[in-house]
């Protein structure tokens, strides 16, 4: 077994640095667009007209069902070539469209969890739908949706990592090739597996960060 060699990891750090920020950078606008889109299929399904929630939920049904990886090469593959968009804009369309479909259920149940006398109460005191949604409903319904939402956000941070397979320099993809071109594949994806772990862990400090910060205070 040869030396363990942490020099290499010295070395290669501004490859490595350089893509943790192209994960960084997937993750967050996946995170942003998935949201958005995430609350509009979350007002279809709980739309009172038909077509709005079916709509949804055959939405729903194939983005929760298809692995990412397989949307991932779908979007690259069909619009790449179609659009010319990058593997930078496929996979951050891919993995937005994956995740939306969860976040979608997650913030559903957490409008579905605010009791039925907040949205009365808005109706009686005569504010519109989108009103008593921004002031009342959605600042009550994220209680309820942190720790389910802040999970996703997690896993969508380490499915970045599939983005290698469509082409993208991320953290994983960087890793694969420097363990090949260094011979150091346990201290390269040691480092890398350091790297997601400090990360995810910032995940967490932000989702009890959250907890706190939308408690119900007694």
């Amino acid at each position: 077994m040869s030396e363990w060699d942490w020099g290499i990891v010295e070395s290669t750090w501004p490859l490595l640095r350089d893509a943790t920020w192209v994960s960084v950078q997937l993750f967050f606008i996946s995170l942003l667009i998935a949201t958005g889109f995430g609350l509009v299929i979350a007002l279809m399904r709980l739309s009172p007209f038909p077509p709005f929630r079916w709509v949804a939920a055959v939405f729903v049904w194939i983005f929760r069902g298809l692995p990412a990886l397989v949307i991932l090469f779908f979007t690259f593959a069909w619009f790449g070539p179609k659009y010319g968009m990058t593997s930078f804009q496929a996979a951050i369309l891919g993995l937005a469209l994956s995740s939306a479909a969860y976040k979608g259920e997650i913030i559903r149940a957490g409008l579905i969890a605010v009791d039925k006398g907040q949205y009365e109460a808005a109706d009686a005191l005569g504010f519109t739908k989108a009103h008593s949604l921004r002031k009342i409903i959605i600042p009550q319904g994220v209680r309820v949706m942190i720790p389910n939402y802040m999970s996703n956000a997690t896993l969508l941070f380490k499915a970045t990592s599939l983005a290698a397979v469509v082409g993208l320099t991320e953290l994983t993809g960087r890793s694969r090739q420097l363990a090949n071109s260094t011979f150091k594949p346990l201290e390269i994806l040691t480092a890398a597996g350091v790297i997601y772990l400090a990360i995810t862990t910032l995940l967490v400090f932000g989702q009890e960060f959250l907890e706190r910060r939308f408690a119900l205070k007694t």
